[in-house]
């Protein structure tokens, strides 16, 4: 579908609460009923009571006022009440829709966007333009209600007179076409700028340690401040445009009321027209700028709402290319080994990582992969975990193609343990049980002593209930990570990548991790991307990549013997040189 139709798409939404909103526009147009009623009901109380002398009935049109202007704010109370339910709901429904799409995005639509821009189309476009509809859709419908009451009034009353009171209605509507093409380009703009400034700023939130290490708070803060200066520009420039389109509507509009006590003066001169019909005329006539200036808000409230419509529908829209095949297979049972056949693959806009890779990782054993950066190592883990398929070739689990595995079944059979591992807002208990909610506690207990983390849990006041912050801030890496290692334990899968899982930490640390590691790797088929070469010392096999094809396999003792790339790698780690070659990550 295409993006113009953004905001109807999202009114759609509303049609799921189809009595609610047509409850909610009966009770603004009940209101508004009330409202254009007043000033002939004041007609008629100058007209037939106080210029008859009437005074006897004058209590009863006093009374016919009061009761009507109570009836429109009784009515406008109800209407308020319910347009607040029915925004909430909507508002969930469309944050709920963008966040179940995000949870199944793959992983290169994450690496290609800042994520503050992603959230804030979560939160802040998506209030915009239901906004806009919502109460876009009260105004335009309230508008046009009064504006044709007050005309068929006024019209059944002096059409002569009627006719210089609405003598500004088709120019008006004629300027808020051009304001509404200069406007929605200006809002556009407003929402990308807000967009780049959310995502600096989470950025600087999550980095905060990096920033105070750096020593990096004015640099930082001179780059914030520069987005908000030109989220400051935009803005500006957008609400320059509607102050002069307000302001200039406003002065045609009131030209009206000039025009009508004018003409109005001259025929009650001439008794063509009562005291009533002219004070009527002169309340009417104030009384249609209101409704016009609401048309001329709705025009701005629809050009900003656009562009949000917009963004938000780019996520609701986007090709999700990793889907489960419709014959999906669960993953295939235990020993498990894995094949890499003429594998081809290359990252969007980049050039290829991997021509014609073969790879095989045996049951039950442990495969390492090392070599510089770029050589393509963390690119086997992603195509394995399938964030991204093979542009050629294919990777098979016991020879069955990943791409017809069902991917629930093949993620949740693979136990990740990363550089940094990911750890919730919530308690150590909360994070384990992401792996198996049904878990006990005492296999819980039993996970955090294989992670050899189980005497620091216990010395914490709280143990499985301590809370850890965001990310689990409030833990050292060392810690974070044999939670992760507990955790990847208690979901016990057949296949693991250690994804340089002790890259992070000190020396008496990785002691530490590698004894969980041991753990977590027996009697399973394991793949371990490698930046310390100590934690594939004793791996069955060790694969040393470059430019994403394989330069040399073996043991360890076996690929010192050769003094290929890999002896390289080890002197350059472990020996004292006096020239070393480029930096590498391995």
């Amino acid at each position: 579908m295409e993006r113009k139709n953004s905001i109807a798409r999202v009114a759609a939404y509303f049609m799921r609460y189809r009595f609610l909103f047509v409850l909610n526009m009966f009770l603004a147009l009940a209101s508004t009923a009330f409202e254009i009623s007043i000033p002939k009901i004041i007609q008629f109380v100058i007209d037939e009571i106080i210029m008859v002398k009437q005074i006897r009935w004058l209590w009863l049109g006093l009374s016919a006022i009061v009761t009507a202007y109570f009836m429109r704010d009784v009515l406008n109370y109800l209407r308020i009440r319910l347009n607040n339910v029915i925004e909430q709901r909507v508002l969930i429904d469309l944050r709920a829709a963008l966040h179940r799409k995000l949870m199944h995005l793959p992983v290169g639509f994450f690496d290609q966007r800042k994520t503050g821009d992603i959230s804030s189309r979560v939160t802040e476009d998506v209030l915009n333009v239901e906004g806009a509809i919502l109460d876009g859709t009260e105004q335009g419908l309230t508008s046009v209600f009064t504006l044709l009451g007050i005309a068929t009034f006024l019209f059944i009353t002096n059409p002569v007179l009627a006719a210089f009171a609405t003598l500004p209605i088709p120019l008006l509507l004629f300027l808020a076409k051009g304001h509404y093409k200069i406007s929605r380009r200006n809002w556009k703009r407003v929402r990308r700028s807000a967009g780049d400034m959310h995502a600096l700023l989470v950025e600087d939130i999550s980095g905060h340690r990096l920033v105070s290490s750096f020593a990096l708070q004015e640099r930082e803060r001179a780059r914030f401040l520069g987005k908000a200066e030109d989220l400051k520009k935009k803005t500006l420039t957008a609400m320059y445009r509607w102050a002069y389109y307000s302001s200039t509507t406003r002065f045609i509009s009131s030209l009206s009321m000039v025009a009508v006590l004018g003409i109005g003066g001259y025929q009650y001169v001439e008794g063509s027209l009562t005291i009533g019909e002219l004070a009527m005329f002169l309340l009417y006539s104030g009384r249609i700028l209101e409704p016009i200036s609401r048309l001329n808000g709705l025009n701005n409230l629809l050009s900003a709402a656009k562009p949000s419509g917009d963004r938000v529908f780019e996520i609701l829209d986007h090709e999700i290319k990793i889907e489960n095949p419709p014959q999906a297979v669960p993953f295939p049972l235990s020993p498990i080994s894995v094949t890499f056949k003429d594998v081809s693959f290359a990252y969007e806009t980049r050039p290829a990582i991997m021509r014609n890779f073969d790879l095989e990782l045996s049951e039950g054993k442990v495969t390492a992969l090392v070599g510089r950066t770029g050589a393509g190592k963390s690119t086997v883990a992603n195509l394995l975990l399938r964030y991204y398929d093979v542009d050629q070739g294919a990777v098979m689990i016991n020879g069955v193609d990943v791409r017809d595995i069902d991917l629930t079944s093949l993620r949740s059979s693979i136990g990740l343990v990363a550089q940094e591992p990911f750890l919730f807002d919530g308690t150590i208990r909360d994070n384990l049980l992401l792996a198996k909610e049904s878990a006990a506690e005492e296999e819980l207990w039993q996970v955090l002593r294989g992670a050899h983390v189980q005497g620091f849990v216990k010395s914490l006041p709280d143990q499985l209930d301590t809370m850890i912050g965001e990310r689990g801030i409030r833990l050292s890496m060392g810690e974070k990570q044999r939670i992760a290692i507990a955790r990847a334990l208690l979901k016990n899968p057949p296949l693991v990548i250690l994804d340089e899982a002790t890259s992070s930490v000190d020396s008496a640390t990785e002691s530490k991790i590698q004894e969980a590691l041991e753990n977590l790797t027996a009697n399973r088929t394991v793949l371990i991307i490698a930046h310390r070469l100590s934690t594939v010392r004793k791996a069955d096999n060790i694969v040393v990549l470059g430019n994403g094809r394989i330069v040399e396999t073996g043991t360890h003792e076996n690929l010192m013997r050769q003094r290929g790339e890999y002896y390289k790698f080890w002197r350059i780690q472990y020996d004292v040189v006096e020239e070393q070659p480029p930096a590498m990550s391995l």
